[in-house]
């Protein structure tokens, strides 16, 4: 027996700015659940969720909802963009650009903590040279 799943429905503002992700060749995923939490977009590489505020978000009872959902996403690690359908709407490029500068502030991270520093602690040595020395063994 095939399980039912929700597939909750992509807004009209949701599938624009899905469009131009994948124009700009940003990888990302749809409906996400994270934490207990559906998103609307994801993109796994960066730890960055997207949300997408329709009218229903400007009650005061969302607000807070969604204030929480924050809060629960970033406690796990990852980051929250927030945009209106309007602002989509409106300006869907100003919205690729926050997205790009956020990417481009976290390549430049791990870029900068990808380098090696100049003297390992004495474990991280020992560790090395035992790893070595069992690849030497298995080959």
């Amino acid at each position: 027996m095939r399980s039912l799943r929700f597939q909750p429905s992509k807004t009209r503002a949701q599938k624009i700015l899905a469009a131009k992700l994948r124009g700009e060749k940003i990888h990302f995923l749809e409906n996400q659940w994270l934490e207990g939490l559906e998103v609307d977009l994801l993109l796994p590489n960066y730890y960055l969720v997207i949300e997408i505020d329709g009218f229903f978000h400007l009650s005061a009872g969302q607000q807070e909802k969604d204030q929480q959902k924050d809060q629960r996403l970033e406690a796990a690690g990852y980051h929250v963009l927030r945009f209106t359908n309007s602002q989509i709407y409106q300006n869907s490029k100003e919205c690729l650009r926050q997205i790009r500068a956020f990417i481009d502030g976290q390549e430049s991270q791990l870029k900068k903590g990808a380098c090696p520093e100049e003297e390992q602690a004495p474990w991280q040595s020992k560790l090395a040279a035992y790893k070595k020395r069992l690849d030497q063994e298995e080959e």
